[in-house]
């Protein structure tokens, strides 16, 4: 605007000082001063719309790095502010105790494996004392039906029938109870889930589990980022839930830029746009606009179960836009929080877009103020 005040101005100089076309009189003070504000608000009005301009900030997801076990931190080999490649160790947490947890474990799990084959062992005897058994009950059953023949024909006395039946039916208990036995030996090793004896699954499940934590002792790096501010120290306790660190993803930065809604109908996808950051003064970077947001924040109506109030009803006079970073740009050079101007050029501009270039330069090198 001061350039376009600054022409006005020198020709206004020409036309009633230099060259005397028209008397510096009251009228015509008055008109000269009207016709300046006339001007300057349709070129304001122009740029505004055909050109909008607005401020951007780069922005970019940063990731709470939260362990998912609780130790004492042991180390922290990544310094602070420098590129961390996917998969780098960022903090070990102590170890020792999942260790531990995962030795017992293993053991159990072994001792359980171990009773499984007694189990097994268990299961052979008892068949073996049933066939045993059942010989006897076979061969003592025959001993009676003899001795009941013998009895009735009087070539032998009723103690012995008597003791022949009282053996039969001892081994007939036998039989039953070593049957019980068999069961109950089959029913302890039949308990199994896909094949495994449910005891050896609870510990594999539960040795699972340990390991994980043991694993989890190893906090990495998700993907290509900076540790920007390294407030977690050697011997500080870290408990899940809880956030140890910061982390900037490296690939995840972006610019957005926010601009009045008078002229945001100009701001589309790949629609040209140049920007000037406040921290590279005397030089204009060129982009393009990829994605326009549908909405902020001061729109949302929250889920409720009452009516909204009047007053609650937010209100925006600007919107946010994404611009892609500018393919000449040093990646480095890129940081969250970084603030600048931009101006996208609508393909209707004509010479407006070419004022609207001027005026951007002329921000470009007044940032070295």
């Amino acid at each position: 605007m001061l350039i376009i005040a600054i022409l006005y101005i020198g020709i206004a100089w020409l036309v009633f000082f230099r060259f005397k076309l028209l008397p510096w009189n009251w009228p015509w003070r008055i008109v000269t001063a009207l016709l300046g504000c006339v001007i300057l608000a349709v070129f304001i009005a122009l740029l505004n719309t055909l050109t909008p301009s607005g401020r951007i900030a780069v922005v970019g997801r940063v990731v709470e790095v939260t362990p998912n076990v609780a130790g004492t931190v042991t180390s922290i080999p990544v310094e602070p502010n420098e590129l961390v490649k996917a998969g780098t160790v960022l903090f070990q947490i102590d170890p020792a105790p999942y260790d531990a947890k995962v030795k017992q474990l293993r053991a159990a799990v072994a001792e359980a494996r171990q009773k499984v084959e007694q189990l097994k062992s268990q299961v052979d005897l008892v068949v073996a004392d049933v066939k045993g058994v059942g010989s006897q009950l076979d061969y003592a059953e025959k001993r009676r039906d003899d001795v009941e023949r013998l009895a009735k024909t009087g070539a032998t006395n009723q103690f012995a029938l008597q003791d022949a039946v009282a053996k039969v039916d001892g081994l007939t208990a036998q039989v039953q109870a070593a049957n019980a036995r068999e069961i109950n030996a089959r029913l302890a090793l039949g308990s199994e889930i896909g094949g495994e004896n449910t005891t050896v699954a609870q510990l594999n499940a539960q040795l699972e589990n340990a390991q994980w934590e043991l694993d989890q002792t190893t906090v990495k790096a998700a993907d290509d980022g900076y540790v920007s501010i390294m407030t977690l120290a050697v011997g500080a306790r870290a408990v899940p839930f809880r956030g140890a660190m910061s982390f900037i993803l490296a690939d995840d930065m972006s610019i957005v830029g926010v601009f009045d809604q008078n002229g945001f109908k100009n701001i589309k996808r790949s629609a040209p746009v140049k920007l000037v950051f406040a921290n590279r003064p005397g030089k204009v970077f060129y982009s393009a606009i990829s994605d326009v947001y549908r909405g902020v924040g001061q729109g949302q109506v929250a889920v409720s179960g009452t009516l909204a109030r009047a007053e609650t009803v937010g209100t925006s006079s600007t919107f946010p836009a994404k611009i892609e970073i500018p393919k000449g740009i040093d990646p480095d050079m890129l940081r969250l929080g970084m603030v600048g101007t931009a101006t996208v050029i609508s393909d209707k501009a004509g010479p407006i877009g070419l004022l609207a270039t001027i005026l951007l330069w002329v921000k470009a090198y007044a940032a070295y103020l």
